[in-house]
């Protein structure tokens, strides 16, 4: 004799809704961590490209004997020019020019203290002035940058002891050097 529907086949209403929101909730904190894991990569690529234009503009300096002036236009673009004392960019000849992408900002909000001397060289400026077998850069500054409102940083950090500019990042209450 056959036992018909004592055995069911397949799954239940319940254990498929069950097994949807399960996986619901474990993409949601996926795609948050994504979030910030694409942030903090973009900012460690502003630092490092930030950095590489900056010691392009030294090498620059150096190689056509004559000072550059790097100031930010606006919040997302810095450009250097030729000028020789970097007072009256009016007249200046427009040398090389960097843009960040939106929403990547020159500038750092009020939340963190920069403890560096030298100044932040995309809100007062820099002078790369041509010196033989040094960089050219400033001795000490720095250029700070913000992924948008929020508390993710990037920096190109030059110090006096260091012939070169070295990228940073902050995603917490330290600056890790990339």
């Amino acid at each position: 004799m056959l036992n018909r529907g004592s055995k069911k086949s397949g799954y239940t209403l319940v254990e498929v809704l069950v097994v949807v929101s399960i996986m619901g909730i474990l993409s949601g904190l996926g795609v948050a961590g994504l979030r910030g894991a694409v942030i903090n990569s973009r900012m460690k690529d502003c630092a490092l490209n930030t950095t590489a234009f900056l010691e392009r503009m030294a090498n620059e300096a150096n190689r056509i004997s004559k000072r550059l002036c790097i100031v930010a236009d606006n919040d997302q673009r810095l450009t250097a020019y030729i000028n020789d004392d970097c007072t009256d960019m009016s007249a200046a000849e427009v040398f090389d020019s960097f843009v960040l992408e939106a929403p990547a900002k020159f500038g750092c909000d009020n939340q963190i203290t920069i403890d560096y001397d030298g100044g932040d060289w995309s809100q007062d400026g820099a002078v790369f002035v041509p010196r033989i077998g040094l960089s050219a850069a400033p001795a000490e500054g720095y250029v700070c940058m913000q992924y948008g409102s929020s508390t993710v940083y990037a920096m190109a950090h030059k110090m006096k002891n260091n012939n070169m500019i070295i990228p940073k990042w902050r995603a917490g209450s330290v600056w890790n050097k990339l």
